[in-house]
């Protein structure tokens, strides 16, 4: 129960029980008053009685007697009037009955009234001749007794509701600094951090103030000391200190994991790019100069890496670098190598180096069929068969076996996805989550493949990391999202188990799609029951190159108990502070940070210090590519929530 209601019950019953003890004692002094004035009045009517009829006593004229006594009883104050003789004897005896009009049986129950009886001596000269008895009647002054009472009652009624009134307004005044509070502690635990600038005047609310404002802005420099130390540990342990790329560590373990998932790639071309005098520099010039070789170099080559939307670009040691990028066709290779070589040419007019040959570049073609130490041998001979062939020269490996399903072009691209969602040839795929605590399943992921026969009639089946890419290029994802999210709430209609949860991949172009985020909603709006069941989720990478869109898309879902998740987070480097923008509820840390982890100690520190973070900001924490013991033994003891990999179960 909360404060003001207690406040507000206390005052209650404080003016109930005020209002009951003064209603009780003003009745009663009103009845006493009455008692007594009935008493008074009986007595002085038997005084002057008796006084009248002493004459008419000693003569015996009982007629007048009667007159007189009749004209007193007459006025109908009385209940009993008797004029007796020496003897007790009654001479003339009148009553009249109790009735009372307008007073309710209980209350006069409740407040009865004494008539006490007034006595007079009727005297003869010296003699006594007889005795007048005199009893008032109660009906009146119940009456009066009844009307005092309801006035009383209505007066202070109105009154203890117009203090009840003022009370209520005076809480509203005096509790508002603590409401004010209870919205800063819970703003906190969403790591934000207001302070209230109005203090209170109350002495005793302006202290919590005061005191809450101190802590609000201690824990936010705890808690922005302890994201930037780790910022600072990671960008330490995954970047090179001069050029501030990706080191050769981080990206082995990036395209390790996602060669290892069909679902992230099935293509791509690496560049090893080599400068050919920076040991010169160093020596004729100094390091510094050197320094800023490596530098301007790193600078135009992250101009090339940023006009392609999935790559990656890593400073590996001294003079060489690499590119990685996914999703490329043979011809877009060739322009890469065109690009890379143009780049290289244009550092000769910037730099200290006399000689225009800066550099050479060697690219291979990935098309899953090899692993990384292949592809970077690939990349290496061509590499070496550049530096033959010229100044800044490029070559391209080309490997002699490519995979048939991947050769087409943006046309057949387009027929295959059309016509399997005309024909609903999409199949899904479920992949567990599991919880590190009980190892129950926290919810499922769904791949999405496309079922087609080959040219001998066997079915395949088309993994999403080989259509997506064309089918982002050919604005076809809404259509594919759209199609998954159906199948997954029909499965939800008709199963059993109320407590199994999906997790669906979206791609960043849907959100920009008004006529997808209005059919996503018409469908939460016709499935609330099941709404609570579904997870959005999204790779970090792409969210994050448009904050707003996501923000709109979680507050959108949450309207309808669905949640939101950031896949591969970690991969694209980007400083924490914008999860206090888009409130999400699942992490999904990237599987470079996962792979081989039992012989990392910095991302083991990388990961603790990201759960801490993830669980202050309420999040919840899955490490993606669990594939050994050992790590998902690593994983259990860092408490994040969940683990999800080959390990743990494939997709089914």
């Amino acid at each position: 129960m909360t404060l003001s209601r207690q406040l507000i019950i206390l005052i209650t019953v404080l003016l109930v029980l005020v209002f009951t003890g003064t209603f009780f004692i003003s009745v009663q002094n009103t009845r006493a008053y009455l008692e007594s004035q009935l008493e008074s009045h009986a007595q002085d009517a038997a005084t002057s009685l008796g006084l009248s009829i002493s004459k008419h006593m000693a003569d015996g004229d009982l007629a007048t007697i009667t007159s007189m006594t009749d004209a007193i009883f007459d006025r109908g104050y009385y209940r009993l009037v008797v004029v007796q003789d020496i003897h007790g004897v009654p001479l003339v005896e009148r009553s009249l009955a109790v009735t009372l009009e307008g007073v309710p049986p209980w209350f006069i129950d409740r407040f009865p009234l004494t008539t006490p009886r007034g006595e007079a001596i009727v005297m003869s000269g010296w003699v006594q001749a007889g005795k007048v008895v005199v009893q008032s009647h109660p009906g009146f002054a119940h009456r009066q007794l009844w009307e005092n009472s309801v006035e009383v009652f209505w007066w202070f009624l109105v009154s203890a509701l117009v203090v009840l009134f003022l009370g209520l307004l005076s809480l509203q005044l005096v509790l508002k600094p603590l409401r004010q509070v209870e919205q800063q502690a819970n703003a906190i635990v969403n790591r934000e951090f207001p302070i209230i600038d109005r203090l209170p005047k109350t002495m005793d609310l302006r202290r919590i103030v005061v005191a809450m404002n101190r802590m609000s802005t201690k824990v936010k420099q705890m808690i922005e000391k302890l994201e930037r130390l780790t910022e600072g540990l990671h960008r330490q342990a995954s970047r090179n200190p001069v050029t501030d790329l990706t080191n050769k560590r981080f990206f082995h373990n990036t395209m390790t994991n996602l060669f290892a998932s069909p679902e992230e790639c099935l293509s791509g071309v690496l560049a090893l790019i080599q400068l050919n005098n920076l040991k010169d520099i160093n020596e004729n010039h100094g390091y510094q100069a050197g320094d800023e070789l490596l530098k301007q170099t790193a600078e135009a080559l992250q101009s090339v890496a940023g006009s392609y939307s999935k790559s990656y670009l890593a400073h590996l040691n001294g003079g060489d670098f690499a590119l990685f990028v996914e999703d490329v066709s043979l011809a877009e290779a060739n322009k890469l190598g065109e690009t890379l070589s143009s780049v290289l040419s244009g550092l000769a007019d910037t730099t200290l180096v006399e000689s225009e040959d800066m550099g050479h570049i060697g690219l291979a073609v990935y098309n899953a069929t090899q692993n990384l130490s292949e592809l970077l041998s690939q990349a290496d001979m061509s590499l070496r068969a550049a530096q033959g062939e010229g100044a800044n020269s490029w070559h391209l490996y080309k490997p002699g076996e490519i995979d048939a399903g991947s050769i087409r072009g943006a046309s057949e691209w387009q027929a295959t996805i059309q016509n399997a969602l005309a024909s609903d040839r999409f199949i899904l795929q479920l992949q567990p989550v599991f919880a590190c605590r009980d190892r129950s399943i926290l919810h499922h992921e769904v791949y999405v493949r496309i079922k087609e026969e080959d040219e001998q009639g066997a079915t395949q089946l088309l993994s999403a990391g080989l259509f997506i890419p064309h089918a982002d290029r050919l604005g076809l994802t809404p259509e594919i999202d759209q199609m998954v999210i159906g199948k997954v709430i029909k499965r939800l209609l008709v199963e059993t188990k109320q407590n199994t949860s999906y997790a669906i991949n979206i791609s960043p172009i849907s959100l920009k799609n008004k006529k997808f985020t209005a059919w996503l909603e018409r469908q939460l709006s016709a499935n609330s029951a099941i709404a609570r069941r579904l997870i959005f989720e999204m790779p970090e990478y792409g969210a994050v190159s448009q904050l707003d869109n996501v923000g709109a898309f979680i507050n959108q879902i949450r309207r309808h108990g669905a949640a939101f998740s950031l896949d591969h987070f970690g991969r694209s480097h980007s400083a924490f502070g914008y999860l206090k923008t888009i409130k999400v509820d699942f992490l999904k840390i990237d599987g470079s940070y996962l792979w081989e982890l039992q012989k990392s100690a910095e991302n083991q520190f990388f990961i603790q210090a990201l759960v801490d973070i993830a669980h202050g900001l309420e999040i919840k924490v899955v490490g993606e590519a669990v594939e050994t013991e050992q790590v998902w033994g690593i994983v259990q003891k860092l408490h994040l929530e969940g683990g999800q990999g080959y390990f743990l179960g494939k997709p089914e």
